[in-house]
């Protein structure tokens, strides 16, 4: 039963392969329950680029509608988890100075420092999807993390710019917002996986996701508590498939069922076992060897890995992140991918299921469902820390600078060691 007071939020994740939006509710009484959830086929989009904005206009309104019929829910909006190689990432120094020291620093003046960051200088066809704090410096005191509550003069913030060209992201959003969706915002889906699969001690120590989707493959790096770097690959699940095909003469769906259902990437252990897969021409069927088939994906995933490895080099981590390595998305299935991987990146790694839902049901805690997840769960952060900088300005406002007036930083501490000395 859904109360008045419940928060109705959704996620959509518009894919090569699928489209699939979640649908939740955050109740007073604790975190988020799923309602209901809704699949279908993707058309139209290829690597996150629009090809067709009609048929993925058509695709996200058939996962919208099954989403809203099967949680009894509508939400005003939803939040999308984007992907594709025209992201990318460096970082941004913003500052303030504050008016009063005698004012402990708020909310609202931390977000401001954040704002200060934007890269005015942006050209036109370029887009901010996020500006992620990465460390804050409190007078020249660095290594801040959370500097709310403190006494300051000046304010630094480091931050991580996430930008994407505005083409392929108006189109998608037209295409959305054209299925009857509006768009409350946008998750990067490297830090939507994060907030679905990683545990708070892998984000704190140090950790490498790998998210391979069917068109694209997200190669970032957690650290500190918060994603310090990240690229995006254009090869993902999409490609192991049109490798089978093209080799064996067969359709796109042929192969993709060849690849899930006789698939894995470690070819050596497979037998002389060989199956039918249909064909394109006279030939209806064709007895191919089940090695054949999972060699094509061997020399795939092995070239992934090796470049999402280099990638990693290129981002400045040469040595072993601590808490290892991390693989989601629907290319994570594949079996024997968390071995290759292993192998090629001399670490600990495991696959990452998404968590984090009350009422999710087992199938959605698939690999291939990460993006969703991890774009619902963000929007719940994203959505409560708006909250508290809305609250903050508006205290601040009514009269914080007038409590403690306008004494400069030498008499306010000499006042607070005159209060806490009687």
């Amino acid at each position: 039963m859904i109360k008045d007071k419940d928060t109705i939020i959704a996620s959509l994740d518009v894919g090569t392969s699928k489209v699939c939006a979640l649908v939740a509710r955050r109740r007073l009484d604790g975190g988020p329950e799923l309602l209901g959830m809704g699949v279908a086929p993707s058309q139209g989009l290829r690597k996150g680029v629009v090809v067709n904005i009609r048929d993925v206009q058509e695709s996200v309104r058939a996962a919208m509608d099954e989403a809203t019929r099967s949680s009894s829910a509508f939400s005003s909006g939803v939040y999308v988890s984007v992907t594709g190689s025209h992201l990318e990432l460096f970082n941004r120094w913003g500052s303030i100075r504050t008016p009063d020291y005698s004012i402990p620093l708020s909310y609202d003046q931390v977000d401001r420092a954040i704002n200060a960051a934007y890269p005015a200088e942006l050209p036109p066809d370029k887009q901010v999807v996020h500006m992620l704090p990465q460390t804050y410096a409190v007078d020249g005191l660095t290594g801040i993390r959370n500097p709310v509550g403190m006494h300051v003069n000046r304010l630094d913030v480091e931050t991580l710019c996430v930008v994407t060209a505005a083409a392929p992201m108006q189109q998608l959003m037209h295409a959305i917002q054209n299925s009857r969706t509006k768009i409350h915002g946008m998750v990067m889906a490297g830090l939507a996986c994060g907030e679905a699969v990683l545990t708070e001690d892998e984000k704190e120590a140090g950790v490498l996701l790998l998210e391979i989707g069917a068109g694209a493959t997200t190669v970032a790096v957690f650290q500190g508590g918060t994603l310090r770097n990240a690229t995006v690959l254009p090869v993902g699940g999409y490609q192991f498939t049109t490798d089978i095909a093209l080799a064996l003469n067969t359709s796109f769906d042929v192969a993709e069922e060849a690849k899930l259902r006789y698939g894995q990437v470690l070819h050596e252990s497979i037998g002389d076992e060989r199956v039918e897969i249909r064909a394109f021409g006279d030939r209806r069927t064709v007895q191919v060897e089940r090695r054949e088939i999972c060699r094509y994906l061997h020399d795939r995933a092995e070239e992934l890995l090796r470049l999402s490895h280099m990638k990693v080099q290129g981002l400045g981590y040469t040595g072993i992140l601590p808490a290892g390595m991390v693989l989601t998305g629907g290319g994570a299935n594949l079996p024997g991918m968390d071995t290759m991987a292993r192998q090629i990146f001399n670490t600990p790694v495991r696959i990452g299921r998404p968590e984090g839902l009350r009422g999710q049901p087992e199938g959605l805690r698939d690999p291939i469902f990460a993006a969703t997840t991890g774009a619902l769960l963000w929007s719940l952060g994203h959505e409560a820390h708006r909250e508290r900088i809305r609250q903050s300005a508006k205290s601040h406002r009514i009269g914080d600078r007038y409590k403690y007036g306008h004494r400069g930083p030498l008499s306010w501490i000499r006042g607070q060691a005159k209060k806490v000395a009687l």
